[in-house]
């Protein structure tokens, strides 16, 4: 018997399945390729051989996607990504224009974590009301009795699944019946996997499903092809990586724009982020750029004030968090100042206190007139501000001689 290949998918439904966190880099676009972060997707915990070996490479490469593939698991329905980069030895050189391929914007999707119940092979599938409401046709219901509809759905393969949908129960809700049992067994679903709805302009609707994360599943990378990728492109020679959105960790081929507009952030001791997709408790203070020079992966050591963050988030990609800007602050130090220009990426501190301690055996140098000194940032002050030349040192944090280092590398200018 033949071995089933994975079969494409479409993007808006590679993308549903993959999640809203996930960003696969556009057709011809320039990316940074990080061997380090390929060797974390294929093992969270690598060998101290296996580190020693990838360091010996280049650690991030300038490449161009030069084919991007969007396929899906044929025995688990994982989505995942196939990219062929070629590596840019000049890091400067521009990507080639591509005109722009406008896809369907006009979809609706909806997903459910399923519960135990809906895990149930004998049982059915309890739908969010919204879902129901977005992705379903309309069910008058009111009707007597309990009013029903045959729905088809297509997977991620081609395959369309019919379904029963009806409004019943005590108190009434929109349950999936007839089909689901078959669908479950087939699937293999368990409790914790997520079931993905996808409806098109014409009104076809789409099934997937997004695995919960199980590292004895999802591991489909060997390091092995880790380093065969790694050594074709420290030499500049093209090479194909695998991305499984759910194997964890960060993506390790970023947008050469995302880094670029991260690494001229001056990031510092004492600065307060938060993970732009998360809730609001997703907040923490950087203490340490522990990364060598020229090393920008996961070159940030924050403490996160949710103590229960995960083990995996203590040292972050710059690219990966924002700083936390607090202008309500500023007046209330500073009533004084009416109009402020507040650089891109500057991170305001919450106290002078933590300010302090992040500028600890810091080299200091002289601040121009034109701005000032506040919680450790240097302030622009916008013209007829015109505040007196208080003669008060910038200060730079331990580790910022590596940021300056990774930026020259990578030809960054602010």
């Amino acid at each position: 018997m033949s071995q089933q290949q994975p079969c494409r998918v479409d993007p808006k439904l590679w993308q549903s399945c993959a999640g809203d966190s996930i960003k696969i880099p556009k057709l011809h676009s320039k990316v940074y390729y990080f061997p380090q972060g390929h060797l974390e997707h294929s093992n969270p915990s690598p060998t101290t051989q296996s580190l020693s070996l990838i360091n010996g490479y280049r650690p991030f490469i300038p490449c161009i996607i030069s084919a991007i593939d969007l396929l899906a698991d044929p025995h688990t329905d994982e989505v995942f990504a196939k990219l062929l980069l070629t590596p840019v030895a000049d890091g400067t050189i521009e990507p080639p224009d591509v005109p722009y391929e406008d896809q369907e914007n006009n979809v609706v999707s909806s997903f459910k974590t399923l519960t135990r119940s809906d895990a149930n092979n004998g049982g059915a599938f309890s739908v969010p009301c919204g879902c129901a409401i977005k992705i379903f046709p309309p069910l008058d219901l009111k009707a007597k009795p309990a009013p029903f509809q045959e729905l088809s759905f297509t997977d991620v393969h081609g395959e369309v699944w019919k379904f029963r949908h009806i409004y019943t129960g005590t108190p009434q809700r929109h349950l999936i019946t007839s089909g689901w049992s078959k669908f479950v067994d087939k699937k293999k679903l368990v409790v914790g996997d997520s079931l993905i709805f996808l409806k098109n302009s014409a009104g076809r609707i789409f099934i997937g499903i997004r695995r919960k994360f199980d590292i004895s599943r999802s591991r489909r990378i060997t390091e092995k092809a880790v380093m065969e990728a790694a050594e074709l492109a420290d030499k500049n020679k093209a090479f194909e990586v695998v991305y499984y959105p759910t194997a964890g960790g960060d993506n390790f081929v970023v947008d050469a724009n995302v880094v670029e507009d991260a690494m001229k952030i001056n990031w510092n001791c004492g600065m307060r982020v938060k993970f732009p997709l998360n809730n609001d408790s997703s907040k923490g203070t950087i203490s340490n750029l522990s990364a060598p020079s020229n090393r920008p992966w996961r070159m940030l050591q924050v403490n996160w004030d949710e103590p229960k963050v995960s083990e995996n988030t203590k040292r972050v990609n710059p690219w990966m968090v924002e700083p936390i800007f607090d202008i309500a602050e500023l007046h209330l130090h500073f009533p004084q100042i009416k109009r402020l220009r507040v650089d891109p990426g500057f991170a305001l501190s919450r106290s002078t206190e933590r300010e302090s301690a992040s500028t600890h055996n810091c080299k200091a140098s002289k601040v121009s007139p034109s701005s000032i000194k506040l919680f450790g940032r240097i302030i622009k002050l916008s013209a007829g501000d015109n505040l007196p030349d208080s003669g008060i040192n910038e200060d730079g944090c331990k580790g910022c001689n590596e940021v300056e280092a990774i930026n020259k590398t990578m030809k960054i200018t602010s």
